[in-house]
C-alpha cells in the first residue's frame, strides 16, 4: 500500500470529479435557459445518448481487463507478455471502432425519434446524432485505453489528468454549442472533436515520458485477441449492468412517462451523483493498488487497505447523502432558479439510493480491479434486467417514486451479495466482516428517519432556516460518523506518516 501513489490519485480524483460537477452545474441550465421547453429537450438528449450508451459497455470491458492483465505481468517482469496483451487488445478496439460505425449507420433506417418518443428533434436529426455519439464512444475505448495504461508503471495520476483536461475541454466546447442552440447533431460532433484531438495529444505525452507504453502491433496476435475477448466480456457485462443502471431507466421512463418525466429524473439524479461522486473517490484511489498487490498476493496489506477505505466511505456516507438531501431546495434555487422542481420525496429515495450505490461501488472495485469479476458480472446484468422490467410495469401505477424504490430493494440485495463475494477474494485467515456496513445501516436508517421529516418540511422554509438546518444537521451525523466508523485511528496514521516524512534529519 503506498500511499504516495495513493494521495496522488487522490489530487487528480478530485480534480477529475470537480470537472464532473461543472459539466453537470453547467450543462442542465444551459439546456433549460436556450432552448424552448428545455426541461423536455434535456430529457431527449439524455435519452439519445442512452441509445448508444450500451456500447460503450465493450469499451470498459476489453480497457479494463487488458491494463489489469497488463500491470499484473509487467509487475511480475514478464515485460514482452504485457506488450502482446496491449497490442492485442488495440487490435480488438479497431474492430470495435468498425463495428460501432455500422451499428451508427442503423439510426438511418430505423425511426429513432419515433421508438423514443422525441418530439424535438427530426428523424434525420436524430439518426445522425446516434451515428456521431457511436463514433464518439469508438474514439472513447482508444483514448480510455491509452490514459489508463499509465497504471503500468504505476503513473495512473498522469493519464488521470489528461482524462481531466479532455473532459474540460469537452464540456467548455458543448457549453458553446448549447449556447448557441445547435442542434443535437452538432452536440455529439463537439463531443467526438474533443476525444479525437486528446487522443493526439496523449499519444504525443506517452511517446516522450513513457515510451514503453507506446502500442506496437507487432505483438499482438489474433489468437491472444481471442484469449481477451471471454475474461473482456465479463468486464463488458459489469459495464452492461453499468448501462442498465444509469441510461436503460432513460429510455424506459421516456417511453412510459415522456421526455419531461426524463428531465426531472435527470436533475434530482445529478444532485445525488455529485455526492456520490466524492465517495468513489475513496474507491477510485485505490484501484491500482488493488491491482498491485493482487499481482504480488501481498494479502496483508490488501486486507489493511480494505478496511481503512471501508472507514473513509461509511464515514462520508451519511455527510454527503444527507448533506445534498438537506440542502436540496437551495441547490435547486441555485442551480436552476426552479426551487419548484425540488420533490421531498423523489430527493428522500434518490438520497437512498445513493448511499446504497456508494457503498456498493466500493466493494465492487475490489471484485473488478483483481480481475475477479466474472461471478459479479453476470448476477449483476441479470438482476438490473429484472429491476427494470419490474419497474416499467410498478410505473404505470406509481409514477417516477415507484422505479426509484424498486431500484434501491435491488441495489440493497446487490449489497449484501458483493459484500460475500469480498470475503471469498482473501485467504481465510484475512477474511472480512460484515459488522461496519450493518452500522452503517442502522446509522442510516435513524438519519434517514430525521431527515426525511426535515425534508418534507424545508418546502415551504426560507432558504436561510433550510441551509441553517441542513448544517447543523450534518455536522452533527459527521461527528458521530466519526467515531462510530473508527476514523480516528486513520487520522492517527496520516499523522504519524506526515511526520515522519517531514521530520528534520539527525545525520
Amino acid at each position: 500500500m503506498n500511499l504516495r501513489r495513493i494521495f496522488q490519485l487522490l489530487v487528480v480524483s478530485f480534480l477529475g470529479q470537480g470537472i464532473t460537477v461543472i459539466t453537470q452545474l453547467l450543462i442542465p441550465p444551459l439546456f433549460l435557459h436556450f432552448y424552448g421547453n428545455g426541461i423536455a429537450v434535456y430529457g431527449e438528449w439524455l435519452a439519445l445518448g442512452a441509445s448508444v450508451g450500451y456500447l460503450g459497455t465493450l469499451n470498459y470491458g476489453v480497457q479494463t481487463y487488458a491494463n489489469n492483465e497488463t500491470t499484473i505481468l509487467f509487475n511480475r517482469g514478464d515485460v514482452e507478455g504485457a506488450k502482446i496483451v496491449q497490442a492485442s487488445a488495440f487490435r480488438l478496439l479497431f474492430l470495435l471502432l468498425a463495428a460501432f460505425a455500422l451499428i451508427g449507420t442503423c439510426g438511418f433506417f430505423v425511426p429513432v425519434a419515433g421508438l423514443l418518443n422525441l418530439k424535438h428533434v427530426s428523424s434525420k436529426g436524430a439518426a445522425l446524432t446516434v451515428l456521431l455519439l457511436a463514433l464518439q464512444i469508438g474514439v472513447t475505448m482508444f483514448f480510455g485505453m491509452l490514459t489508463n495504461s499509465f497504471m503500468v508503471v504505476g503513473r495512473l495520476h498522469r493519464g488521470l489528468y489528461w482524462a481531466s483536461a479532455q473532459r474540460l475541454f469537452g464540456v467548455l466546447a458543448m457549453a458553446t454549442a448549447v449556447f448557441f442552440r445547435s442542434p443535437f447533431p452538432v452536440l455529439a460532433g463537439v463531443q467526438l472533436f474533443s476525444f479525437l484531438v486528446f487522443l493526439v495529444v496523449v499519444l504525443i505525452d506517452i511517446r516522450i515520458t513513457a515510451p514503453v507504453l507506446l502500442p506496437s502491433f507487432r505483438y499482438g496476435s489474433w489468437r491472444t485477441v481471442t484469449s481477451i475477448i471471454k475474461p473482456s466480456m465479463h468486464f463488458g457485462i459489469l459495464a452492461l449492468a453499468g448501462f442498465l443502471t444509469w441510461q436503460g431507466p432513460v429510455l424506459i421512463i421516456v417511453r412510459v412517462l415522456g421526455g419531461g418525466t426524463v428531465g426531472v429524473f435527470g436533475l434530482v439524479r445529478v444532485i445525488f451523483q455529485m455526492a456520490r461522486q466524492l465517495l468513489m473517490i475513496a474507491s477510485n484511489t485505490i484501484s491500482q493498488d488493488i491491482t498491485l498487490l493482487c499481482g504480488k498476493e501481498d494479502w496483508r496489506v490488501l486486507r489493511r487497505l480494505y478496511d481503512l477505505s471501508e472507514r473513509v466511505v461509511l464515514f462520508l456516507t451519511p455527510i454527503l447523502t444527507i448533506g445534498s438531501l438537506l440542502m436540496g431546495p437551495l441547490l435547486f434555487t441555485i442551480w436552476l432558479h426552479k426551487r419548484s422542481v425540488y420533490d421531498p420525496l423523489l430527493c428522500l429515495l434518490m438520497a437512498m439510493v445513493s448511499a446504497v450505490l456508494g457503498i456498493k461501488e466500493h466493494k465492487t472495485q475490489f471484485q473488478s480491479s483483481s480481475n475477479e469479476h466474472e461471478t459479479l458480472s453476470v448476477v449483476m446484468l441479470a438482476g438490473y434486467s429484472i429491476m427494470l422490467l419490474i419497474s416499467a410495469f410498478v410505473m404505470h401505477f406509481f409514477g417516477l417514486p415507484g422505479f426509484i424504490v424498486t431500484w434501491l430493494t435491488w441495489e440493497i440485495i446487490l449489497t449484501v451479495y458483493v459484500l460475500r463475494l469480498n470475503d471469498g477474494l482473501f485467504p481465510p485467515e484475512y477474511s472480512v466482516t460484515t459488522r461496519p456496513v450493518v452500522n452503517l445501516a442502522i446509522f442510516m436508517s435513524l438519519a434517514f428517519a430525521l431527515s426525511g421529516v426535515l425534508a418534507f418540511h424545508e418546502v415551504s422554509w426560507p432558504l436561510g432556516v433550510v441551509v441553517l438546518i441542513a448544517v447543523c444537521t450534518t455536522a452533527l451525523l459527521g461527528i458521530a460518523a466519526y467515531f462510530v466508523f473508527g476514523v480516528g485511528e486513520i487520522r492517527t496514521l496520516l499523522s504519524a506518516r506526515l511526520k515522519r516524512r517531514f521530520a528534520p534529519s539527525t545525520g
